[in-house]
């Protein structure tokens, strides 16, 4: 018997160690692919800037604006597209005297937009008036840059009553 019981522990010995009864290994843990150093994404362009604020200082020289005399000062863009006004302002300025007129703001204008555009100054007297200025135009974007322009030696008058300048040059 104990032969017996010695060979039934030799064959299931080797019945339950061989490869039909073996468990297959664990599975190697899997790993991770290798990873790619971390690269900041292109920071977004930086918003261009937009026009916030515009004025304009008038410098009477050799000959007044009388005082009923109106007078229309607009900012535009080179295809015509007004981005600043201010309209109708009155009062005798006087020679020598300096004035300084805030623009109302329009739209949501860029820098890019306003670079290359041009103010028109529109004078409405009611009576004979010649008026001789000098002026500069000041305009302010949103990220605290400017474009300033100065023109000399302008003249309007009731046969002559409007002028355009140009940003550019």
């Amino acid at each position: 018997m104990k032969k017996i019981m010695l060979c039934l522990a030799v064959v299931a010995l080797a019945v339950f160690t061989s490869g039909l009864f073996a468990q297959d290994p664990a599975p190697a843990p899997e790993q991770a692919p290798a990873q790619q150093p971390a690269v900041a994404p292109d920071p977004a362009p930086a918003p261009e800037p937009t026009l916030t604020s515009a004025e304009v200082k008038f410098d009477t020289t050799t000959d007044n604006k009388d005082q009923k005399t109106k007078l229309d000062v607009y900012v535009k863009t080179n295809d015509g597209h007004e981005v600043a006004k201010s309209e109708g302002n009155t009062g005798r300025w006087r020679r020598n005297s300096t004035h300084t007129v805030t623009l109302e703001v329009e739209g949501n204008r860029t820098k890019e937009d306003i670079r290359t555009g041009n103010v028109t100054l529109t004078l409405h007297p009611q009576r004979n008036d010649a008026w001789n200025f000098d002026y500069k135009v000041t305009l302010t974007f949103s990220d605290g840059s400017s474009i300033t322009k100065d023109f000399h030696g302008c003249v309007l008058t009731e046969h002559d009553p409007a002028r355009t300048d140009s940003f550019k040059g």
